[in-house]
């Protein structure tokens, strides 16, 4: 396994919390309701396709994307438990360290400053950075192009059935990690090469 690649948010970013209030805020705004239990059940990391579960109106579509990063500056997310310990560990290996998200570039790098973590990386691919978007293989695939590692021996970690989704069409092992956006069950019956608990379970593997 010459690298390892990450998602950001509820993998690396304890942000669980910080996007429902920001998505309560969107939603709200334009007149949409939004609880915990829909919320859960139709997110998805490619906000248009959250959008289309909630029943956003496509015109309306811009107009919750600079809502979301106008309401998302005002919220400081995290690292989460374990997190900076797995990266350290990473580098220490002289594995490749990526970050694959479908975060806005500029969010991610000022959340990237924000904890500390703008050198760490030795490529970032955000959302946009490819046309495609997860669970397409897209974003990662062009991550591993820029490190010059194939995919075969890579491994992706997320925490959403998207994650493990788009690193099995890419060809790299997969790791889920529960406690994000995705519960534990739901990442099972998606059959991720690992699946972990917590984020420092993934120590193992190194």
């Amino acid at each position: 396994m010459r690298a390892l690649l990450f998602d950001l948010d509820g993998t690396l970013l304890d942000s669980l919390r910080a996007h429902f209030h920001v998505y309560e805020r969107v939603f709200s705004t334009l007149g949409i309701p939004l609880d915990p239990d829909s919320y859960q059940r139709n997110y998805s990391p490619n906000w248009y396709v959250f959008y289309e579960r909630m029943h956003v109106p496509r015109d309306k579509w811009p107009e919750a994307d600079q809502l979301w990063l106008k309401f998302y500056a005002q919220e400081a997310p995290g690292p989460r438990a374990g997190a900076v310990q797995i990266l350290a560990a990473v580098k220490a290996s002289h594995r490749a360290l990526g970050l694959v998200t479908s975060g806005e570039r500029s969010r991610v790098e000022r959340d990237l400053r924000r904890v500390g973590w703008q050198a760490l990386f030795d490529v970032v691919v955000c959302g946009g950075d490819t046309p495609q978007r997860k669970p397409h293989p897209a974003p990662l695939l062009h991550a591993l192009d820029r490190v010059r590692v194939r995919a075969g021996e890579a491994l992706y970690v997320g925490d959403t059935v998207e994650d493990v989704q788009m690193g099995r069409n890419a060809g790299t092992s997969t790791a889920a990690i529960a406690g994000g956006f995705a519960s534990l069950p739901t990442l099972r019956s998606e059959q991720p090469d690992f699946l972990f608990e917590t984020l420092p379970e993934l120590a193992g593997l190194l």
